[in-house]
């Protein structure tokens, strides 16, 4: 029925008058179906601030260091100052985020004061170092290391122990110590998040369900259960990494979005069909999601469904003989306007 189809929005090339824009998802005049943003961009003098959970992990590092850069430029409707804010269980994560940071993000840095120590175990001590934020980007599984507690944070003893939580991956992270079946540590941790989340006062999340996730009907289930606004995002296909990435470069790929009702039922992918899909960046992923904070309206809850579009490449033309006078000093991340296109169109 029509209350429960999906929408695939896809928009072509012919859509835009030139393949680089300012990136905050606005539409342009020259597109012919155009939309406002609903998201933080609608009201951009309202600055929103944003924690990242699992920030040390690639894809979490690469989502906050688009946030810094979105926090730096008008029209985003995303806060610096205290913002982003990564969520971590240790004092590790810190290390790693700025290892990406500085890597692909012109030596950018996050300091202690954007970092906060939480006791995964305890919703109220997540509740604590979320209060005055505006939105969260949870995982539904991470990557789990086991590391001690950072001392002077949490520890009841000198020689306690937690699982520090990475969105997506760390490269060298030491799994041996993790349990092989560590689904109920990831749905402890999921509905602690949600829950601090929730009474903190946050208007919306945006989860990312991981390769790692086994059972992703229950992460939406925990979310219809807690009763807040949410975005939930996958994908059926591989994920891939620009080990050369650095955010001059932009998207890769028009990504296309497949929207659902909030509250459908999910079900796992099949490995075996993932392997023929078109891998997606991780990069373009992270853009997306940074994006859908900017476009779509925070009171309302939907599942995304992100490919990449097979012949639908684009280019910043950073590298090698680039344009005279390109720059991207005033764009968090080139050609994120497509996915603006996109996200609009859902």
């Amino acid at each position: 029925s029509a209350s429960i189809a999906a929408v695939i929005a896809f928009v072509g090339a012919d859509a835009f008058s030139t393949p680089r824009g300012h990136g905050i998802g606005i539409r342009r005049a020259s597109s012919s179906l155009y939309m406002a943003p609903k998201g933080s961009a609608a009201k951009p003098f309202e600055k929103k601030k944003i924690a990242v959970f699992g920030a040390g992990g690639y894809l979490g590092a690469v989502l906050f260091g688009f946030l810094q850069r979105a926090s730096s430029l008008y029209g985003t409707g995303i806060a610096g100052g205290p913002s982003p804010r990564m969520i971590c269980a240790t004092g590790g994560s810190s290390e790693a985020l700025n290892k990406v940071l500085g890597a692909s993000f012109k030596l950018a840095y996050a300091g202690e004061d954007l970092m906060r120590i939480v006791d995964t175990d305890d919703a109220n001590h997540i509740e604590e170092r979320l209060k005055s934020f505006d939105a969260a980007i949870l995982a539904t599984t991470y990557q789990l290391e086991r590391r001690s507690v950072t001392m002077n944070t949490y520890e009841k003893s000198p020689n306690d122990k937690t699982y520090e939580m990475y969105l997506d991956e760390r490269y060298g992270a030491w799994e041996n110590d993790v349990p092989s079946n560590d689904s109920d540590i990831h749905t402890s941790i999921f509905r602690h998040s949600v829950q601090a989340c929730k009474d903190a006062g946050l208007s919306h999340v945006v989860v990312v369900e991981t390769p790692r996730t086994e059972d992703p009907g229950k992460f939406s289930a925990i979310l219809e259960e807690e009763g807040i606004e949410y975005t939930y995002i996958r994908t059926g296909s591989p994920l891939k990494k620009d080990i050369t990435y650095t955010f001059e470069k932009g998207i890769t790929n028009r990504l296309g979005v497949v929207s659902l009702p909030a509250g459908s039922a999910l079900a796992s992918f099949d490995a075996r069909e993932m392997d023929n899909k078109l891998a997606v960046y991780r990069e373009d992923l992270a853009a997306l999601i940074v994006q859908c904070l900017m476009t779509l309206d925070w009171e309302e809850s939907r599942i995304l469904e992100v490919s990449a579009t097979p012949g639908s490449t684009v280019s910043s033309a950073y590298g090698g003989k680039m344009p005279k006078g390109l720059r991207f000093d005033k764009e968090w991340c080139p050609n994120s306007e497509l996915l603006g296109e996109v996200l609009c169109a859902v």
